[in-house]
């Protein structure tokens, strides 16, 4: 079993190399806003602090976050013989089949997959050897049962089920598609037992309730979510 932890590009001043001993690998940026995107400089400053694999983690983009994020594999992917990244986007997917095909591994995010589970698993196969995914995202045992039949492999995250988001940032309160500061503070509880029965938690602009680890055969790799202290 593959262990790994999810950082957003402005948690990296919060870790230290001994915080990330043991993990295979880091997720840098962010499924849940564009903004989260790393930069070259983020991963400069993972480099120096964890010397193993980097998935790169995107999120759903506006036209202007979808070029900032083909800049990206421009500048620093394209040259690298193989990379992994989450993708919660299709034209992003489309952009990686494209121009990145046989190179990019992507992966198929949370935003994407509640869709995908659902589909005819003949299909979802074959879509998925078109596209070169071998793995997804996951955070609940709803969409492990509807992954029967699926012939790759789930990465999957807690403490954390993911349960909404909007583009509309709580923080700034607006609809923010242009850079921004990137600095979401520590989980918000919101106290909310009359709509699903227990406490909803903000993180940046998306939301998730408590969720606990599972043993499933098709989960290859755990995804901790980095919890920064209020």
């Amino acid at each position: 079993m593959e262990r790994t932890i999810s950082l957003a590009p402005f948690e990296l001043g919060l870790v230290t190399a001994e915080r990330l001993k043991g993990y295979d690998a880091v997720y840098l940026g962010g499924e849940f806003c564009e903004n989260r995107l790393p930069s070259p400089a983020d991963y400069k400053r993972l480099a120096a602090i964890f010397p193993g694999r980097v998935v790169t983690v995107t999120s759903i983009f506006s036209e202007r976050g979808l070029g900032r994020a083909a800049d990206l594999l421009k500048k620093h992917l394209g040259e690298q013989k193989d990379f992994e990244i989450v993708v919660n986007d299709w034209g992003l997917l489309r952009l990686l089949k494209d121009k990145y095909g046989g190179k990019a591994r992507p992966v198929l995010g949370r935003l994407i997959i509640w869709e995908i589970a659902r589909m005819d698993k003949a299909f979802l196969n074959s879509f998925c050897r078109e596209y070169g995914i071998k793995s997804v995202e996951a955070d609940c045992e709803p969409v492990l049962k509807q992954l029967s039949g699926y012939k790759g492999s789930v990465n999957y995250h807690a403490p954390y089920r993911f349960r909404s988001t909007s583009r509309y940032c709580p923080h700034l309160k607006d609809f923010v598609s242009s850079p921004c500061a990137r600095s979401c503070g520590a989980p918000v509880r919101l106290k909310n037992p009359k709509v699903l029965g227990e406490d909803l938690f903000l993180m940046g602009n998306a939301y998730f309730t408590p969720n606990r680890p599972v043993k499933h055969r098709l989960i290859r790799r755990t995804v901790e979510t980095f919890i920064r202290e209020p």
